[in-house]
């Protein structure tokens, strides 16, 4: 059993924050071969390990002698959590910091079983191997000491974490102008066919039924109004032509505008999207697929980090 008072758990945190960027920016780095900064934040700390070793530690208190259980509750608590951070983080900022949708067995991109998987062998790791040393090494430092280090770590996180939560909500509120313009783009388009369609189609019955009157009314006459009629028909038709090339400019040039607003919206939300990027690999905004996957070929041209 733990008994730990609450600065003693902080510190823990703090710990495992750092020891989950150092794991999981190796991974990645090995990964693309290059070096990845991961994580939401600049500094080399990941929140989400810590909070997970912690919850972790908490919840298998009580089952220190029976490993079996320690690993389903620490692979249960941590997709938990990452499942909860996951959807928070979507609802909140408008994208994915990471995507399991190509696994086989995956629930909505947050979670997969191939991270429950892996999140059990590190409770395990953590709670047996990793924490009793940890535990040990900062209980025998000053008190005075890891107070004055977690304050200042305090300090560094919460001004990193403000940050980047500013440049999160900056890029949040690019995203959801893009999709109004990408909505409004899409339903003006399918109004210029549907308007265009519909005034075609209305022209040839007006232009039928009346040929069809004048068939029928004229009908001992129709060699003589033959050429009257084919004259008005032209005539009607150019009209409407050219009220439909009136109608398309306007339309296309309101289109236009509407793509050049949007490129706007890109070339600002580049640089952030980029740099959220190079920070998470998985990171994608679903409702901006094509626009974010230019993001990743200009990455892939210019991988510096």
């Amino acid at each position: 059993m733990y008994y730990y008072h609450f600065h003693q758990w902080l510190s823990f945190f703090y710990f495992y924050c750092l020891f989950g960027w150092c794991f999981e920016s190796t991974y990645v780095s090995l990964a693309k071969r290059q070096f990845v900064n991961r994580g939401f934040m600049k500094g080399p700390w990941l929140p989400l390990y810590g909070t997970g070793a912690i919850c972790v530690l908490f919840v298998t208190l009580p089952f220190q002698d029976r490993p079996i259980l320690v690993y389903l509750i620490g692979a249960a608590c941590a997709t938990i959590l990452e499942y909860i951070v996951g959807s928070l983080m979507v609802s909140l900022f408008k994208v994915r910091y990471w995507d399991y949708s190509y696994r086989k067995i995956q629930l909505h991109g947050h979670i997969c079983l191939v991270s429950t998987i892996a999140w059990g062998f590190l409770s395990l790791l953590m709670v047996y191997v990793v924490h009793a040393p940890v535990a040990h090494f900062i209980l025998s430092l000053n008190n005075d000491f890891v107070s004055v280090v977690t304050f200042i770590i305090t300090v560094l996180m919460v001004f990193d974490f403000a940050n980047a939560f500013r440049r999160a909500m900056d890029l949040r509120n690019l995203i959801i102008q893009a999709e109004k313009i990408k909505n409004n783009l899409a339903e003006r388009i399918e109004l210029q066919k549907d308007m265009i369609k519909a005034s075609t189609e209305e022209q040839i019955l007006i232009m039928k039924a009346r040929a069809d009157y004048s068939l029928d009314l004229f009908s001992d006459q129709i060699k003589e109004k033959a050429a009257e009629l084919q004259s008005s028909f032209v005539e009607q038709k150019y009209d409407t032509v050219e009220q439909l090339a009136k109608f398309e400019w306007l339309i296309e040039r309101e289109i236009y505008e509407m793509k050049q607003y949007k490129n706007k919206l890109m070339r600002k939300m580049q640089a952030p999207a980029t740099d959220a990027m190079r920070h998470n690999p998985g990171f994608k905004a679903p409702s901006l697929k094509k626009e974010f996957s230019k993001f990743k070929k200009t990455i892939k041209k210019d991988p510096e980090t």
